[in-house]
């Protein structure tokens, strides 16, 4: 009955969506350095794999961001008029946020 529910909550564990702020980023680059003597707390490799590769997922969307954030600011430089220049921010980056006082 024990083992049961240790398998439920680590099931559950694994199906959260991890937390990468920047403690566990700097956790995680320690273990995958090289400087053995630097390593982080034992209890920090727990999910090590997973979180690394979610970090590499968001580290390619923001790659795809960045690549067309710097598209966006070419066709921006070459704009010649103000309508083309606002299309091509609009796009790039969304609508305005909304600006509601409160």
């Amino acid at each position: 009955m024990t083992v049961y529910s240790a398998r439920a909550s680590l099931a559950t564990s694994q199906d959260e969506p991890p937390v990468l702020d920047d403690t566990r980023l700097e956790h995680m680059m320690r273990w995958h350095g090289t400087d053995e003597t630097n390593l982080p707390p034992a209890d920090t490799l727990k999910n090590l794999s997973r979180d690394t590769v979610a970090a590499l997922g968001e580290l390619r969307e923001a790659r795809a961001t960045i690549a067309e954030l710097r598209a966006a600011m070419g066709r921006a430089f070459w704009a010649t008029d103000f309508t083309t220049l606002h299309a091509i921010l609009l796009r790039a980056l969304g609508p305005p946020p909304d600006e509601r006082p409160q």
